[in-house]
């Protein structure tokens, strides 16, 4: 009898919510990225279009993950592997930067478009990256990053 209240007050709220939601025309906008995080999203991205893999090693704290579409929690030097390897130079653009801060800890997010030579062609990826970054020794370090790249489903995207 418990669960059955608990999960009607909880179905209850949630329509409440959804109902909030829909008549304020949807979620509140996201926060644009601070300028410390903004300023290390740069950082990130120079280091990439520069192939820079020990740059980026710098930024990641001793301990930080990559987590890839497929869910996989891996070591962040896979990431970096994946951004500065092979001989063919890389282009990285971000837009639509969002974040917070929380003290020492913040999130920052962005869109990206990634150029690059692939078999001898021109290509472009483009997608999400997320990232959680904390504040030691007056730097920020990467302690997360998660990226997704832009998928193109019929009636389901746009």
């Amino acid at each position: 009898m418990k669960r059955l209240i608990v999960m009607s007050v909880s179905l209850i709220i949630l329509i409440m919510n959804t109902g909030l939601i829909a008549q304020r025309g949807g979620p509140p906008p996201l926060p644009p990225a601070p300028p410390p995080l903004l300023e290390a999203a740069n950082k990130i991205v120079a280091a990439i279009n520069k192939k820079d893999a020990a740059a980026l090693q710098s930024m990641a704290a001793p301990d930080a993950i990559y987590l890839d579409e497929d869910g996989h929690a891996l070591p962040v030097v896979v990431w970096i592997n994946k951004l500065t390897m092979g001989a063919a130079p890389k282009q990285m653009m971000i837009t639509q930067t969002h974040g917070q801060l929380f003290d020492y800890i913040g999130w920052v997010s962005f869109n990206y478009t990634l150029a690059e030579t692939y078999q001898g062609q021109p290509k472009t990826l483009k997608g999400t990256a997320s990232m959680v970054l904390k504040k030691s020794f007056g730097d920020w370090q990467i302690t997360m990053v998660h990226g997704a790249l832009e998928q193109h489903v019929p009636n389901i995207t746009n």
